[in-house]
């Protein structure tokens, strides 16, 4: 009987990119507006006043008390364009966007030169859903200052949402020239070329990046995993992997794929237990179904292996590479019929490997 070689073909489920919260920005509040907010000494008719307590609130996310602090130095100042500028970001945090596109409205009427206005309404339009209007303000803001590295950021977002690979790398690329150990730019554009782009190289090299800024972060010990595991580097996906699952067990997603890098490494037995753990979570999940009948049929266990293909199967009837892998299980169990029939089946739903499989085992001048 020919030596049956089992595909290990993975089929992995990819997660969906999503917008980053904003950071709250960073105030710098000097000794003496601390004192005056200690003090609850806001009674003097000055904007500043009013603006420096703002501050002192903003950095703390007291964003509803700071717009009325805002409000009030509008009126006391109708041209501080601080006023106007700030009472529009605490507007955004709040999600008011039409009250904060208003107010950055206003603010660069008082100075159109300031290219942190344009940007800070262009997140705005964007909370609008208006975002042709929201990239014609992020240009503006980097036609002000090439160095806005979150303009250049935001408007990869944008183009990310449309599905512009391209041109989301490049303004990551750029955000990440103006500064260095921009976190949030290193993991978008590691994601792109994980996940869309496919370049598993420069991917890895996103991910080496921010683990070397942030050694802590659980979440790039995933990704860099996957990434490893797509490259064929599969010890070390597994120890990327083992590391996150550490401190996410029930991530069903990195329990699979940590179960197929150990297939891939010969450690069965490892794999069947992230298997076993990926379907207590979800019973149903039939790519754990089939590479857990995968890791049995390699370790002999034809009745098991047999049992969870055919329940992956049952599950999803036209699971192709199921029926691949039901036939290998098969044909090692003495069954070529079924073997065959399987990989006419797979045939039937355009499996790559099937047609050559049918050649090798199921020609009747076989020996």
């Amino acid at each position: 009987m020919p030596k049956l070689y089992y595909l290990l073909l993975i089929t992995l489920f990819y997660s969906s990119f999503s917008f980053a919260q904003d950071a709250a920005p960073a105030i710098d509040t000097s000794d003496v507006s601390a004192k005056l907010v200690q003090s609850g000494n806001h009674k003097c008719d000055s904007a500043e006043v009013y603006l420096k307590k703002n501050e002192h609130k903003i950095s703390k996310r007291f964003y509803a008390d700071a717009i009325k602090d805002y409000a009030k130095a509008m009126k006391l100042n109708p041209s501080s364009y601080p006023a106007y500028y700030y009472y529009g970001i605490a507007a955004t945090k709040t999600k008011d966007y039409g009250k904060a596109l208003l107010s950055f409205d206003k603010a660069l009427l008082i100075d159109p030169e300031k290219g942190d206005a344009f940007r800070e309404r262009g997140k705005a339009q964007a909370g609008l859903g208006k975002d042709s209007l929201a990239l014609k303000d992020y240009n503006r803001a980097i036609d002000k200052n090439y160095d806005d590295y979150e303009s250049y950021y935001l408007r990869a977002m944008l183009s990310l949402v449309n599905k512009k690979n391209q041109a989301a790398v490049e303004d990551f690329t750029h955000a990440i020239e103006s500064k260095n150990d921009y976190q949030e730019a290193y993991l978008k554009r590691g994601q792109i070329y994980l996940y869309n782009v496919k370049d598993y190289v420069l991917a890895l090299n996103d991910f080496n990046k921010l683990l070397e800024l942030n050694p802590d972060n659980t979440e790039v010990y995933y990704l860099r995993g996957k990434t490893n595991f797509n490259g064929r580097s599969f010890k070390n996906a597994e120890k990327d992997l083992s590391r996150f699952i550490d401190m996410e067990p029930n991530n069903v997603d990195a329990l699979i794929t940590r179960g197929a890098s150990r297939i891939n490494i010969v450690n069965y037995s490892g794999a069947v237990r992230d298997f076993d753990d990926a379907l207590k979570i979800d019973p149903k999940n039939v790519i754990a179904l089939m590479n857990r009948g995968t890791a049995k049929g390699a370790m002999k266990n034809y009745t098991g292996a047999l049992e969870d293909l055919d329940m992956a199967i049952k599950l999803k009837f036209d699971y192709s590479t199921a029926y691949v892998n039901r036939a290998l299980v098969k044909y090692a169990n003495h069954d070529k019929k079924g073997a065959c029939k399987d990989l006419e089946k797979a045939d039937s739903l355009n499996n790559e490997k099937a047609a050559d499989l049918l050649l090798q085992y199921c020609n009747d001048g076989q020996k």
